[in-house]
């Protein structure tokens, strides 16, 4: 479907000819004619994210790596990523906890997620703070009502 914009924006930057917004920090606007230049990031990085086994393992594997958190799937489908995608953080240390800083992470999936080469990755950042464990998993949209997708949710020690 990206293929068919005009216009691709996302937090990933690749150094392109397509690369409108080469001075944003953080969110970057691409010509359509870039995508291949994008599909070949998110390729290297799901191939480096699978290539070990996952933290934890659901209707998604879950992988950990980069002070990242990564939910894979293949085969996938655009049902697959219908929903949103949460992640609760545990401090080591309770007294450590930023001020402010949130405990609880959801997003929709189109957000922090992609659909290429029929796989999807959802890539979330993690907090710098020592994390003691991790809950993550999906929660349904309120329009999605198909009996054969479930809600998930898998706890995993941040140690793995």
């Amino acid at each position: 479907a990206a293929r068919a914009a005009d216009f691709v924006v996302t937090r990933d930057r690749v150094e392109s000819d397509a690369l409108l917004t080469p001075g944003n920090e953080q969110v970057f606007l691409y010509d359509s004619a870039g995508m291949d230049d994008l599909v070949e990031l998110y390729r290297a990085t799901y191939q480096r994210v699978v290539s070990g086994e996952p933290a934890a393992r659901s209707r998604f594997d879950v992988h950990l790596g980069d002070r990242k958190l990564f939910h894979v799937k293949d085969p996938c489908v655009r049902e697959d990523v219908g929903h949103w995608v949460s992640v609760r953080v545990f401090p080591e240390d309770p007294k450590d906890w930023p001020v402010g800083a949130r405990r609880y992470f959801q997003a929709f999936f189109r957000d922090v997620g992609l659909l290429f080469e029929g796989k999807c990755m959802a890539i979330l950042p993690l907090p710098d703070y020592p994390i003691s464990r991790i809950q993550t998993g999906q929660r349904l949209h309120r329009r999605i009502r198909r009996k054969d997708v479930r809600r998930w949710e898998v706890e995993i020690p941040a140690s793995r």
